[in-house]
């Protein structure tokens, strides 16, 4: 499962910086006692690393730009490596925010149920450690144990939502598209991702991560 920074990819990538002293409160989320959060859990176990390709088609109110890269993920944690930005976009690739497999969350959120309905539970995620980003609803799927919908709240009072969907590739189910808005403040912006030509566990060089 992409994520991704669910990327999210798109506008997500458009969150500018501003201060934030956030705080999470006390874990009071088990884990163990939700089903749902177990199938997310569980969704491409055997998955250890994967590299495609991403493409990112943003609109803002005084133009749009377009952005070609990779896109890696090991042990549940992704990285995005743009080949060329143009200027308009440089601020934002720079704190391009990312959430993380579900495995990883436990570590980096606190956790609490939001609601749940027939179809979908929304689990509510606040950073551990201060940041740009205040808190995060995760929309699962309750029978794929798939996330398929995120929605940021940045200290800013901007929010982004992103809608992702996915097809199975090599028996994994992968993100190939996902749509994002950015809202609020002075930032409008649109975001349209593409994922392709996925290879899964390969090779991915710590590198990727350091840089």
């Amino acid at each position: 499962m992409v994520t991704r920074s669910s990327f999210v990819l798109g506008a997500c990538a458009l969150a500018v910086a501003w201060p934030l002293r956030a705080r999470a409160e006390d874990q009071t989320f088990d884990p163990a006692a939700d089903p749902v959060f177990q199938k997310a859990l569980d969704v491409n176990r055997g998955l250890r690393t994967f590299r495609g390709k991403i493409n990112v088609h943003t609109r803002l109110l005084l133009g749009s730009f377009t952005l070609r890269g990779t896109i890696y993920e090991r042990d549940g944690v992704d990285k995005i490596v743009f080949d060329n930005v143009p200027s308009i976009a440089k601020s934002f690739v720079d704190q391009q925010p990312t959430v993380g497999e579900p495995p990883t969350w436990l570590r980096q959120y606190a956790i609490s149920l939001d609601r749940r309905d027939a179809d979908t539970t929304t689990y509510r995620l606040e950073p551990r450690t201060a940041g740009n980003v205040r808190s995060i609803q995760a929309v699962v799927q309750n029978e794929s144990g798939l996330v398929t919908r995120y929605v940021w709240k940045n200290a800013n009072g901007t929010s982004i939502a992103s809608d992702q969907t996915y097809e199975t590739i090599e028996g994994f189910r992968l993100v190939v598209s996902s749509r994002t808005a950015l809202r609020g403040g002075v930032i409008s912006a649109d975001s349209a991702s593409t994922f392709t030509d996925y290879a899964l566990n390969v090779d991915v060089p710590d590198a990727v991560f350091s840089s």
